[in-house]
């Protein structure tokens, strides 16, 4: 059996790192060289040469991970440098007929459309200079309705018309770590090829300890012709939005996605098996896992290594004033409540004042079998998802919400959509707005 091949390579000498980490984005010629030159190297590396995938007059299409409406500087986008280094190099040393490079974000309505967020992330400016023939707002075009055959969780999917007319794509995730997926990589940046759906489905659909295999499932549609991860500088700690970035100067580059995840993954200090879409997606058979069966060329992986920080998913006594009540729950809703309170948190609100002004925050989802409805009395109550109306315990929750001095509710599951939607409703409480 031949091993698939995953290229490590360093880039060299990239001198704006320094500012970009400090807390500004400051494109140089030269670093945007220096990393084509590790695109190129890795790419030779892993496939021998772009024309082994790309014939003359196919329509490639790049698919980078956008994720939210944030600016390079939030480091949860992929850096508009190596965007611009990927869109250059393909479209200058392939024979490619058109390049396009197109995504859809998370949370669309929440966090914003496709359009906006290529603009502030920086990619959309990126991708221009690189000489993309057209830069695709995914989610303003029309979905193609694909039956996925032996998927588990997820047998169905509205896929972006663009995404299965190109004729070859490159998967262009980023290097940093994920609250629910415990890392964000090549799997992970297929849940940009459906649309959002509110308060679930689609993007918001099974988000729950199911996550991993809805991966899995999504990688059936279409298999990535490349995957390169853009680990110029990577994210730790309370990924994939509220991390602290690494510098890394790496491209990890290979045909196999499973094999460049798996790869990526222990570089960022973690055992391929932890990572449950990896995991999955190789006893499924769609790639390979074993770094042992992974020929890994260019850098070696230990030399490397760092152990980035690990997400905590959980909210439960982190922030005082702000209680989370949970149960009987699913990370579906826990890990966005965390999610959301790291953000409120890192916005700059003093927790302990607003608390003083405001009064708790209650937060409460799935079954509270030993809530007592008293507690919400007088504060302020938000109840998320859908399940916690199945459980025995729902009567209390719905006199706790009688009680509450104000109720929020979140409907969906899994309700992905709170990640945003809490932090705005407590930014909103905070400024005097509700």
């Amino acid at each position: 059996m031949v091993k698939p091949k995953v290229a490590v390579v360093k880039a060299e000498g990239i001198k704006g790192n320094a500012e970009f980490m400090g807390g500004k984005f400051v494109r140089y010629e030269e670093d945007v060289a220096a990393i084509r030159a590790a695109v190129k190297k890795a790419v030779e590396l892993s496939v021998g040469s772009l024309d082994a995938i790309i014939k003359p007059g196919d329509r490639v299409l790049i698919k980078p991970n956008l994720a939210f409406q944030a600016p390079p500087e939030s480091f949860a986008v992929v850096d508009p440098r190596t965007v611009e280094a990927v869109t250059s190099y393909i479209k200058e040393e392939s024979k490619a007929g058109e390049v396009w490079v197109g995504d859809n974000p998370s949370l669309g309505k929440h966090v914003g459309r496709a359009r906006p967020a290529f603009q502030v992330s920086g990619m959309e400016e990126a991708a221009r200079r690189g000489g993309a023939d057209k830069v695709i707002y995914f989610d303003e075009t029309a979905t193609v309705l694909v039956e996925i055959p032996e998927a588990k969780v997820f047998k169905r999917a509205e896929v972006f018309r663009p995404f299965l007319e190109a004729d070859v794509i490159i998967n262009l995730p980023k290097m940093k770590v994920h609250l629910a997926g415990t890392v964000t990589l090549g799997l992970k940046n297929w849940n940009g090829i459906i649309p959002n759906r509110h308060p679930s489905d689609q993007q918001q659909g099974a988000h729950r300890i199911d996550l991993g295999q809805k991966f899995a499932d999504l990688y059936r549609v279409r298999r990535a012709d490349l995957t390169i991860i853009d680990g110029i500088i990577g994210m730790e700690g309370q990924g994939p939005h509220a991390g602290t970035p690494v510098e890394m100067n790496l491209i990890i580059a290979g045909q196999d996605t499973v094999a460049v995840d798996a790869v990526t993954s222990y570089i960022m200090g973690f055992d391929p098996v932890e990572i449950p879409s990896v995991r999955i997606a190789a006893s499924e058979g769609l790639g390979v896992a074993d770094l042992d069966a992974i020929e890994v060329v260019g850098e070696c992986k230990d030399a490397v290594r760092r152990i980035f920080k690990r997400p905590n998913d959980n909210p439960v006594g982190m922030y005082p004033g702000l209680t989370v009540i949970v149960q009987q729950t699913c990370p579906g809703c826990y890990v966005n409540i965390r999610g959301a309170l790291d953000s409120f948190k890192n916005s700059g609100i003093d927790v302990p004042a607003f608390v003083a002004k405001e009064g708790e925050c209650v937060f409460i989802a799935g079954g509270v079998p030993d809530f007592d409805p008293a507690y919400a009395q007088g504060k302020n109550l938000f109840v998320c998802g859908d399940c916690w109306q199945y459980f025995p315990s729902r009567g209390k929750v719905e006199e706790a919400m009688n009680l509450a001095k104000r109720c929020y509710t979140y409907p969906g599951c899994a309700p992905v959509y709170i990640f945003s939607q809490i932090n705005t409703d407590l930014q909103a409480l905070a400024h005097g707005e509700k």
